[in-house]
């Protein structure tokens, strides 16, 4: 029975912890955009563009907490709350920095926050949800499995954006068209697409840091593996919905080469990548 009461409270603790974290973000999140009104954008403006990376943003921090609490765990129940919150807090301070990296990596000639604060662009709105989506999916991996160990994670963090940005560019060079040019244009459907593509990557590094971190050479390897599973997967994938589940018509002329472009199939495709990348952790770590 003092086991269950234990049990309650220590988890009703957490809870708080977590719940901490979430205005640690809001607070961070402001820091780093000091010159967007938030209250504005989502309520007198109800910005959908806004909404869709800010919405990320709190989930991509969920990731990040779920592998903190998930990592090696110490003897004292308060000293473990107390490395959640710290972690944590670092954790979210990553994500913001992660972003500002990737999207001046992938984005160098557009002010992203512009886009969609000023012009409402949901396209650009649904690629930084996946920016700080595929972020979060990769701090959270390193902080499960390095969370005690900061230069590692630094460290792996730089190589894992890196791959992440090289397969946002590789999804760019198996299509027919810009990707960059599209979003900025405001085609959700080619947003959509490529959103999944990045959140896939993300899946397959995270699945490559799920081991125990012996030596440089095993890690990078591991990561290896899985991140050449997506450039093999990636066209494949997108062959087959172009072949089989669209076989009347071609993709590219679904999202590009109609005056609306086709949102549902972008999203299908999109997921169609998520589940693929899913499909080969699993399958490759039976």
């Amino acid at each position: 029975m003092e086991k269950q009461v234990d049990f309650i409270w220590h988890s009703g603790v957490f809870l708080i912890t977590c719940l901490a974290l979430f205005l640690v973000a809001r607070l961070v999140y402001k820091l780093f955009n000091p010159k967007i009104n938030i209250d504005q954008e989502l309520i007198e403006k109800d910005n959908l563009a806004f909404y869709l990376g800010y919405v990320s943003y709190f989930l991509a921090v969920v990731l990040i907490v779920g592998g903190i609490m998930h990592s090696g765990g110490t003897d004292s129940f308060w000293k473990e709350v107390l490395l959640t919150l710290l972690y944590g807090t670092v954790g979210i301070i990553l994500l913001n920095v992660a972003f500002l990296i990737v999207d001046k990596w992938i984005h160098p000639s557009v002010k992203m926050m512009d886009e969609i604060v000023v012009k409402h662009n949901t396209a650009l709105g649904i690629i930084k949800g996946a920016n700080y989506l595929g972020t979060g999916i990769i701090i959270g991996g390193v902080m499960l499995t390095e969370v005690n160990k900061p230069v590692e994670v630094c460290l792996f963090l730089l190589l894992a954006l890196g791959i992440a940005t090289l397969g946002y560019f590789y999804y760019n060079l198996i299509t027919r068209f810009n990707i960059n040019t599209e979003v900025y244009k405001g085609n959700a459907a080619v947003a959509f697409s490529a959103a999944g593509a990045q959140i896939a990557f993300a899946i397959l590094i995270y699945a490559g840091f799920q081991i125990e971190h012996v030596s440089w050479k095993e890690s990078i390897m591991s990561i290896g593996i899985d991140v050449l599973g997506g450039f093999i997967l990636l066209p494949i994938i997108r062959l087959v919905v172009d072949l089989v589940f669209v076989s009347k018509r071609k993709i590219t002329d679904e999202l590009v080469n109609q005056e609306v472009p086709n949102v549902g199939l972008g999203i299908f495709e999109g997921s169609a990548y998520i589940a693929g990348a899913l499909l080969f952790v699993w399958c490759w770590n039976l």
